[in-house]
């Protein structure tokens, strides 16, 4: 049985090194593909973040001095400034108030607003009273962005967050 040249043996051990190598490059090059796709799913979720906090949110409640209707007639007005900053509009906006009837907030659908509207309005909403740490608060607007993502921003502390379901509008 004949073991071959020195020159075979060189070219043998060549050929399996660069294979080795070969295998090496290709799941380094897999393993970089992995990250960098990783990595772009991360900064478009950061972008969609983005987007849904450029949607702002203000109230501002008018209670009397005593913190209860200022009429009498047991409805507090409240301010609500909606600003959609983002460059694509948003859908199913829906503004949810806290009334004294629990588990039946005022809701008000705007449905689509455009990059750049800004809508001012007041509403009355049955309240016996609105307390100190509420006068800025208690205003949360559902909405659904340009990726489908449904949204929660509210003017309390929760701030933004996303909603497993899009938002009822009817």
């Amino acid at each position: 049985m004949e073991w071959g040249t020195v020159a075979d043996w060189a070219m043998a051990v060549l050929t399996a090194a660069g294979f080795a190598a070969a295998v090496l490059q290709l799941r380094s090059n897999l393993r970089d593909s992995q990250n960098a796709r990783k990595q772009a799913r991360q900064d478009e979720e950061n972008t969609r973040e983005a987007m849904a906090r450029a949607v702002g949110l203000k109230s501002d409640w008018r209670p009397n001095e005593n913190g209860g209707p200022p009429n009498g007639d047991g409805l507090i007005p409240v301010d609500i400034e909606v600003l959609n900053a983002g460059p694509y509009p948003i859908r199913n906006a829906v503004l949810v108030l806290p009334t004294d009837d629990e588990g039946v907030p005022k809701e008000i659908v705007y449905g689509t607003i455009l990059p750049g509207e800004h809508l001012i309005d007041t509403y009355e909403v049955r309240r016996v009273e609105v307390t100190f740490g509420e006068l800025t608060g208690g205003a949360t607007l559902l909405f659904t962005d340009a990726y489908e993502n449904h949204w929660s921003s509210s003017t309390s502390w929760r701030g933004l967050e996303r909603a497993l379901e899009p938002p009822r509008i009817c």
